[in-house]
């Protein structure tokens, strides 16, 4: 049974999660649009997919040398910088750019999309030689 949900549906399963989390990170930047000194949350998909997979997977990164930091998987790959600072703030301190919000909302929404229905096919060939298999 396990080789029938093999890495790749954990991986289109974290793809999901994230394009989800991505999702909820651009429409709160757009939410904020006017609001002052509000600093655009600039986390990208590869932030919280690489969560995902290290929380779902048994590896765990180890240190290797001493002067590494320490601190599990997902500490060091979500919360430590939220803000864009490289981005042109107005004049009331906001840091949104609002096309390049909307852009990227539309990007990540198609992506997501594409990441169903690559996952629908997967099950669709399971169901389909589920079906054979009882004739």
């Amino acid at each position: 049974m396990s080789g029938l949900f093999s890495n790749s549906f954990m991986k289109l399963g974290a793809a999901a999660a994230a394009r989800e989390q991505m999702q909820t990170v651009i429409s709160s930047n757009i939410a904020n649009a006017d609001t002052p000194n509000y600093r655009a949350d600039k986390r990208t998909f590869e932030d919280f997919y690489k969560e995902r997979v290290f929380a779902s997977s048994s590896v765990s990164p180890q240190q290797t040398n001493a002067n590494h930091l320490q601190g599990s998987s997902s500490q060091g790959l979500s919360m430590n910088l939220f803000n864009r600072s490289d981005d042109a703030q107005r004049m009331d301190g906001n840091t949104v750019n609002v096309e390049r919000e909307m852009s990227n909302l539309a990007e990540n929404q198609l992506m997501y999309e594409l990441n169903m229905k690559i996952l629908q096919g997967k099950l669709s060939s399971i169901t389909n030689a589920i079906k054979e298999g009882g004739r």
